[in-house]
Formats: C-alpha cells, sequence, structure tokens
C-alpha cells in the first residue's frame, strides 16, 4: 500500500492510545487525599513521570467552600506551568513524558481547612503510547489536524535527545508524506538501529518496506501520474484517480507487472468510491494476478474484503480478511481487518 493511508491511521491508533485525553467523561480518578490546613500553612509533593506514566494526567485541588493558592512548577527549566491564587477549586491538565516531574504547592488562604487532592488519568487500558514530552505533544498536535506543528515537536525531540526513535519513525512518516523519500529512509534505519517498542517498530517495518517501493525507479511521467492518482484518492476524488489508472494503463509507457499491479489497485479503490462493485473487484483480481509481493497480495486482499463487506457478502468478505491476515497485512490495516472480522463473525453467529 502506498498511499501513505496505512501510515495515517496507525499513528491515529497511537493517537488514541491515550483516547480519554480531554474527552468528556474520559478521565478517571488514580489517586485522592485530603489534607488539612491551617491559614496560611503549605504542603508541597513532587510527582514522577513513573508514578503516572501516561500521556498527560488531570491534578485537582478542592477546598469546598474554603480558598487556597495552587502552584505546579515543572522541574524541567523550572518552569511554572500553574499558578492561581484564592480559588476553592483548581483543576490543571498537566501535558506530560518520560522523564517529567513537577513539584505542587498548595497553600490555604485565610482560613483553615480541608483540602481533597485528586489525580486523574485516562482509564487503565488506555495508558500504553506514552513517550517521550516531545513526541507526546507530536501526537497530540497531530490528532489536532496540525500536521506541521507535529513535525515540528519530532524535530525539537531529536534536538533534545538524538537518539529517541519514536521521534525518528514519526517524522519518517512526515517526511513521507512529503515525498522525502531518502530522507524518510534514513530516519526509518536510524530508528531501527535502535531498541524501539513493538507497537513503534511495526511502524518502522512497514514504513520501510513501502519506502522501498517509493524509492524504486519509475519512468517520470508513471511517478508523477500514480502521486498524482493517490492524491485524489487520498482527498476524496475517485473519479480523477479512476481517469488517470486508466490512462495510464492504456497509454505509450512500458509499465512492468509491478506498475501495472498498483494501478489496477487504484482503479479497483478508485470504482469501489463510485460504487460500481463488480468492476472493482476485476480490478482487484488482475492486479492480484500482476503481483508480484506477498505484502502486495496482502493489501489486495484487505481491499477485496472491505469491499466484500460494504455489500454486505460476509462470508466472501471474512475469507478475503483472513487471507489478508495470514498474507502479512501490515499492523494498522491488520487492526481494521480485526476489528470488520470480530464484527462479520458475530453477524454470522447470529444468523445462524
Amino acid at each position: 500500500m502506498v498511499n501513505g493511508a496505512w501510515w495515517s491511521v496507525f499513528v491515529l491508533a497511537l493517537v488514541l492510545a491515550g483516547a480519554a485525553l480531554g474527552q468528556e467523561g474520559g478521565w478517571v480518578s488514580w489517586s485522592s487525599e485530603s489534607h488539612s490546613l491551617e491559614a496560611r500553612e503549605s504542603f508541597q509533593f513532587r510527582v514522577k513521570f513513573e508514578e503516572i506514566p501516561v500521556r498527560s494526567w488531570r491534578l485537582v485541588v478542592d477546598g469546598g467552600d474554603v480558598r487556597c493558592d495552587l502552584n505546579v512548577v515543572r522541574r524541567r527549566g523550572d518552569a511554572l506551568l500553574y499558578a492561581q491564587n484564592d480559588e476553592s477549586h483548581h483543576d490543571v491538565e498537566i501535558p506530560w513524558g518520560k522523564g517529567e516531574e513537577v513539584i505542587v504547592v498548595v497553600t490555604a488562604r485565610n482560613d483553615p481547612g480541608a483540602f481533597v487532592v485528586t489525580v486523574y488519568g485516562p482509564p487503565e487500558d488506555q495508558t500504553h503510547g506514552a513517550y517521550s514530552y516531545d513526541v507526546n505533544r507530536a501526537l497530540e498536535l497531530y490528532a489536532g489536524g496540525q500536521r506541521l506543528e507535529a513535525e515540528t515537536a519530532c524535530r525539537d525531540a531529536l534536538r533534545k535527545d538524538p537518539d529517541d526513535g519514536v521521534a525518528k519513525v514519526l517524522l519518517a512518516g512526515f517526511l513521507r508524506h512529503r515525498r522525502d523519500y531518502d530522507g524518510a529512509a534514513k530516519l526509518v534505519d536510524e530508528a531501527l538501529e535502535n531498541e524501539l517498542n513493538p507497537e513503534m517498530k511495526t511502524l518502522a517495518m512497514d514504513l520501510r518496506a513501502e519506502l522501498r517501493i517509493l524509492r524504486a525507479p519509475l519512468p517520470e511521467p508513471l511517478r508523477i501520474g500514480i502521486e498524482e492518482a493517490e492524491s485524489h484518492l487520498h482527498h476524496g476524488r475517485p473519479e480523477q484517480t479512476l481517469a488517470i489508472a486508466d490512462k495510464l494503463l492504456g497509454g505509450e509507457l512500458e509499465l512492468d507487472a509491478t506498475a501495472k499491479s498498483r494501478l489496477h489497485l487504484l482503479r479497483g479503490r478508485a470504482l469501489a468510491g463510485v460504487d460500481r462493485n463488480f468492476e472493482a473487484l476485476d480490478a482487484y483480481t488482475t492486479a492480484m494476478h500482476l503481483n508480484r509481493a506477498r505484502t502486495g497480495e496482502a493489501v489486495i486482499y484487505f481491499y477485496m474484503g472491505r469491499l466484500y463487506y460494504g455489500m454486505d457478502n460476509l462470508a466472501q468478505a471474512q475469507g478475503a480478511y483472513t487471507f489478508a491476515l495470514q498474507h502479512g497485512l501490515p499492523g494498522s490495516l491488520a487492526e481494521l481487518a480485526r476489528e470488520d472480522l470480530q464484527v462479520i463473525e458475530r453477524r454470522l453467529r447470529a444468523d445462524r
């Protein structure tokens, strides 16, 4: 799959690893303590990343009817993260990352009182996927549609730690989208020299495989045409994709089997996008016959499964998705295939 959509889906999955953050009802209480203070008395405590290993968390201090001051200082650079005085209720979200530490100071104002300090974080099944501070911010920016700012955050992460493999993989993905394939390949190779967790290693290996295809020499008119067709498809213009693919297949350029397979896969996806389903199946079948790579075969099976699923042909969708997974479907698409398979299997059981 060479239009980069799988990378976007995979990064979105990483973003959703912290899915609860900032969403209504998404935070859960991790700890809560009550502290009694006399007027003008203070207490302080420290929180390290190892105690709350997430992308961000919330600190809430509630004094009921009694007011207090709250200061939160980030130890890195002694930056003042939050400072509010004379409030009975404080609620602050704290961007977080590996190596982070904050100092929290609560000071009673003019009256004694009991102050409840509560730490909120995501549910326990959503605490994975926390990286360095800047990488965490990059993922949040990407989720908010701020791709350039996310790329800048990845570069900031690498300036602070040139060995940050996660930042290298994510930045490689951004470079791939800007068609800087050589720069992306260099970053991926460097990242794979470091120890990566399983999800990032999967992303890096899939990206490396895609970049090998993208960096393979193609006649310039063919390369430009394929990129244009993929861009139209990515932006929801299947008619334009179909026109370009047909023109390239019917033109005078010499196309090898791999190039023809890519074009027929594009044709199939474009035809599916305009509800010409049976023609799309024919295009996928042709792409399969021309394909020379096991990973390419898995991707074609995936799109066949999606098409069958959309046609409500559950048995054939199940078979196509199963073949796709058996043939080494890239990690992000594999997650989508498994999700659809779960629904399909439930529906098939209910029909028996």
